[in-house]
């Protein structure tokens, strides 16, 4: 009667569910509870001291934040070995459902090695194409970036993405541009009678070292290099011709074309070479690279070379704003030739 009444009070009382896991018999299977770990989407990138910077502040625009279906899609694995650590420096057994955050790192963290861009020599290099199709790849890891089984995939990222944006070095970039200093040529005539001769061609051009191609100091950011390549294109002059006021003629302040847009060749010293000149000429500009002095005076000559800049990132280029270098000035007498040495 006793044991009767106890079955019937078993019966009566409310049932208990079992534990996750807990089997019939009260063992348990074998999977153990997931793990949720929460944090921020990390991107990591290399500077050029082979240093990892591991960026979090990543714009809404950014196709780190769009990945996966945007900033707030999650990601899953399954630990593959016992003692799994996660980056929240817990451990969990072999099979545990991990759920975290997205992780990329630049490159295949893989046995595949991605050859870093080569920077280019002065010599302006080929282009791997325009800045805006140039692309970075990057592997993608959920929580931690070092294990194969939580290795998720790989992705291409452009380089204007807006994490990156390298066309916001482009000021500190044209801030530290040196480039060789033209230097105005003196024609062979100075030595020999201490300035120009009036009514006497003068050849206008620049001793030829700073007609190359030059590039800037590289810049590191984020990953990318950057640098500027500046090839010359176009020289002219800057003449400004003051008559001697007792012994006036006309004055002159123009420009005097010289190198429009092509190669030139240096000769004696000069760049473009120093041609056989005319005797006489009537005064002013008398052709490419050509000014006569008009009378007596000074004149102030100025040389400016009109470079082509280009954005280099990564291999990949853009055109950027043209810029403009000249010479110190250099002041030279004119006057009337009074005598010419003769040989017998």
């Amino acid at each position: 009667m006793f044991v009767a009444t106890l079955l019937v009070a078993a019966l009566l009382l409310p049932s208990t569910p079992l534990p996750p896991g807990a089997g019939i018999n009260g063992g348990s299977s074998d999977a153990p509870p997931p793990a949720v770990l929460d944090g921020a989407r990390t991107v990591s990138v290399r500077d050029d001291q082979g240093r990892i910077s591991r960026l979090t502040s990543i714009p809404s625009t950014s196709a780190f934040a769009r990945h996966g279906g945007g900033s707030a899609a999650r990601c899953s694995f399954t630990a593959d070995r016992d003692d799994f650590q996660l980056s929240d420096g817990s451990r969990v057994p072999r099979g545990t459902v991990v759920t975290s955050t997205f992780h990329f790192v630049e490159g295949f963290a893989a046995p595949i090695e991605v050859p870093s861009p080569q920077l280019p020599t002065d010599a302006l290099p080929s282009s791997s194409g325009p800045v805006r199709e140039g692309r970075r790849m990057f592997t993608v890891f959920c929580d931690r970036t070092f294990y194969d089984v939580n290795r998720v995939g790989v992705i291409e990222v452009a380089l204007l993405d807006p994490l990156f944006d390298p066309r916001s070095q482009l000021d500190r970039l044209r801030n530290t541009l040196q480039l060789d200093r033209p230097v105005v040529f003196e024609n062979p005539i100075v030595d020999d009678v201490g300035g120009l001769v009036t009514r006497f061609p003068s050849w206008l051009a620049i001793e030829p070292e700073a007609w190359r191609t030059q590039r800037g100091m590289p810049v590191v950011y984020r990953g990318a290099t950057l640098l500027l390549l500046a090839a010359p294109r176009e020289l002219d002059f800057v003449v400004d011709f003051r008559p001697d006021p007792d012994r006036p003629s006309t004055p002159f302040r123009g420009i005097v074309s010289c190198i429009p847009d092509e190669s030139p060749t240096s000769g004696g010293g000069a760049l473009p070479a120093f041609p056989r000149l005319p005797d006489m000429a009537e005064p002013g500009v008398n052709g490419d690279c050509t000014w006569t002095p008009p009378g007596p005076g000074t004149v102030e000559i100025t040389a400016r070379i009109t470079y082509s800049i280009t954005f280099w990132v990564n291999g990949f280029t853009e055109p950027d704003d043209d810029y403009v270098w000249t010479s110190e000035p250099v002041v030279f007498d004119t006057g009337e030739l009074r005598s010419v040495n003769t040989r017998p």
